[in-house]
């Protein structure tokens, strides 16, 4: 068997930064050595030391596909006639085991081979090569073939997102709604562009209804929920128990005074305007105010994200507040807001 696993993951397409940069920040919290060999459109192989793939994608909130890479050649029958050829499938295929194989097209590429042919033609020489039968409905592996412009990929899927886990948690799906909340693929990034580790305690100091934590705490996270305001609080924890989770504590307080002497990592979207939800003050002076609280908890090295209105000059109050710009996504939510996410490393 490899050494060195390869690894391929099908990323989301509806976001040209974020989907990578949250994957990227999972490989790094996994504690496996990797490096990212290709990088096409929603296709991303990576080189590591272990086989992640269903432990990263299933934390992942914009990846879909994750798997073992099989082999990767030219777009043609011919190049993928002898990559089959090349590659010693009973490897990864034994004659005991069932499989199927099905074929997608990422961005511009060429329809002269037809994706169901193809399928057939695979499935074929496959079951030829390694003795094992196909089984369309429930095959012991999966087999997924992609182009991706100047090339085809093959590999066996390990995991693959329920097409209902998103949509179930929805915003306007649980009990408590508030308009701002990020919807669960957002919510999810950010926690884990923060890079919670095992045992630590995950913060977010403007939990809202407990978006991002219900995000942390479905991925295993010890997470603590802070908002000013008493209906947020009772919101965050009738989400959370419509979803049979709870988490180490919600805090009614304010965020510019945090009452803890550590944390591991923290994600936040801190409340947008001059209402009461923002402790009737503007998101710049609250960011001035609570990230200096936020670096004095967070040890050198840990993370803190955060979402504010484009314009809001966050990064000069990080910079003020002792972290370090690590990087930052822009989020189009509608014509009058869109967010800037900052990952901030404490220096």
């Amino acid at each position: 068997m490899r050494s060195l696993p390869e690894l391929f993951f099908v990323i989301s397409g509806e976001h040209p930064t974020l989907p990578l940069g949250e994957l990227t920040a999972v490989l790094e919290a996994s504690a496996t050595q990797f490096a990212i060999k290709t990088d096409a459109f929603k296709y991303v192989e990576v080189n590591t030391q272990s086989d992640v793939a269903f432990e990263v994608g299933k934390r992942s909130g914009y990846t879909d596909e994750a798997g073992v890479h099989v082999f990767t050649c030219e777009p043609t029958l011919d190049g993928i006639g002898r990559a089959v050829n090349e590659t010693g499938l009973s490897e990864f295929l034994s004659k005991e085991e069932s499989f199927n194989i099905r074929v997608a097209r990422y961005g511009g590429v060429t329809k002269e081979i037809s994706r169901v042919g193809l399928e057939a033609i695979l499935g074929d020489r496959i079951a030829r090569e390694t003795s094992a039968k196909v089984n369309l409905t429930s095959p012991d592996k999966k087999f997924r073939g992609i182009f991706t412009g100047s090339s085809f990929h093959l590999g066996i899927i390990e995991y693959q997102r329920p097409k209902a886990s998103i949509a179930n948690r929805r915003p306007r799906k649980r009990p408590s709604f508030h308009p701002s909340t990020m919807v669960p693929k957002l919510a999810r990034s950010m926690v884990n562009l923060s890079q919670p580790r095992p045992g630590d305690l995950f913060l977010d100091p403007f939990c809202g209804v407990g978006g991002i934590l219900l995000e942390a705490c479905l991925i295993g996270c010890s997470g603590v929920g802070m908002d000013a305001l008493p209906r947020m609080v009772r919101g965050t924890r009738r989400n959370l128990a419509h979803f049979g989770l709870a988490s180490l504590g919600l805090i009614e307080g304010d965020a510019r005074k945090l009452p803890f002497r550590e944390v591991g990592a923290i994600a936040t979207d801190p409340p947008y305007g001059t209402g009461a939800s923002t402790l009737k003050s503007t998101t710049r002076k609250i960011l001035d105010e609570f990230l200096p609280q936020a670096r004095s908890i967070l040890a050198t090295g840990r993370r803190l994200v955060v979402a504010s209105p484009l314009g809001t000059a966050a990064s000069q109050s990080a910079d003020d507040s002792g972290f370090k710009v690590l990087d930052r996504h822009l989020v189009y939510v509608h014509r009058s807001l869109t967010r800037e996410i900052l990952v901030l490393g404490a220096v």
